[in-house]
């Protein structure tokens, strides 16, 4: 467990690394998906040949088009994939990005999101804002957490939205993050992106 922590802790400070400089925008809270959140899709609502697959086979996600893929390993992570334009913030940028994270854990689905709560809330000012179980294509349980947070080194507002996923000994946290200011630009293609998650079977 301790390992899945530190890997959440890395892709949340690898989503804060790609900060420019501090603003002050407070979050919002994100409208509620649990209508449709444990309703699991039927027919793939990805396109062929719009997925990416992991080169170990762990898992398949489809990004936002036009985003660049980075699968060097950066922190641990299995892909980055930023968006292509930086968002401008008064005194600098942020590259609004995804990054997927794949670790051994024993833990269940329900031991993982404990844990990830309370190592979330020691992340500076954070206010969670989702909190969903979710089913994806597949039949996979998973769920959503979502919430606001400030940059440690900027102070800069940001927000995300990740989706956890536990199948067969190992953990895929994939993390979507923005400037809070930014954030209705952002939420609509996270939520669609991490959705189309498929883990290894």
């Amino acid at each position: 467990m301790r390992a899945l922590m530190g890997r959440l802790a890395l892709a949340m400070t690898l989503a804060a690394a790609l900060v420019g400089c501090s603003v002050t925008v407070p979050g919002v809270a994100a409208p509620d998906v649990s209508a449709r959140s444990l309703v699991a899709p039927t027919v793939d609502p990805v396109p062929p040949g719009d997925r990416f697959s992991d080169a170990k086979r762990r898992f398949t996600i489809a990004p936002p088009k036009g985003w660049t893929a980075d699968t060097s390993g950066v922190q641990g992570t299995a892909v980055v994939f930023v968006a292509p334009e930086p968002v401008r913030t008064g005194t600098g940028s942020f590259s609004a990005n995804i990054n997927v994270v794949v670790v051994p854990s024993a833990a269940d689905l329900t031991a993982t999101i404990a844990a990830a709560r309370q190592e979330l809330h020691g992340f500076r000012g954070y206010a969670s804002t989702a909190d969903t179980d979710v089913v994806l294509f597949g039949g996979t349980l998973a769920h959503l957490l979502g919430g606001t947070f400030s940059d440690k080194a900027s102070g800069l507002p940001l927000r995300n939205l990740q989706i956890f996923a536990v199948h067969d000994g190992s953990t895929t946290v994939v993390t979507g993050t923005a400037p809070a200011s930014d954030w209705d630009s952002y939420e609509a293609v996270f939520e669609a992106a991490l959705r189309t998650l498929t883990v290894a079977r």
